[in-house]
């Protein structure tokens, strides 16, 4: 059963349809200034905000931002 993510402010529609808490996902972030992309495949647990800059919590602690994210399961976010 999805988890609802509660995030400390709103989303992106298109985030909201493509990310469920308690769902594996794979995410492909790429790193500001260049054109390296990485994968990383997890459970959704969160959206986090620390400051100004919000992050997406998986299950086993790992934490990543989400300004860097392109892709979930597949599906390219609009630029």
């Amino acid at each position: 059963m999805p988890v609802a993510l509660s995030p400390p402010h709103s989303l992106p529609l298109e985030l909201q349809v493509l990310l469920h808490g308690g769902h594996r996902c794979l995410l492909v972030y790429r790193t500001p200034g260049t054109s390296a992309e990485f994968a990383v495949r997890g459970i959704l647990l969160s959206v986090l905000r620390r400051g100004q800059v919000d992050y997406l919590q998986l299950a086993g602690g790992c934490e990543l931002r989400l300004d860097w994210l392109v892709s979930v399961n597949g599906h390219r976010l609009a630029a």
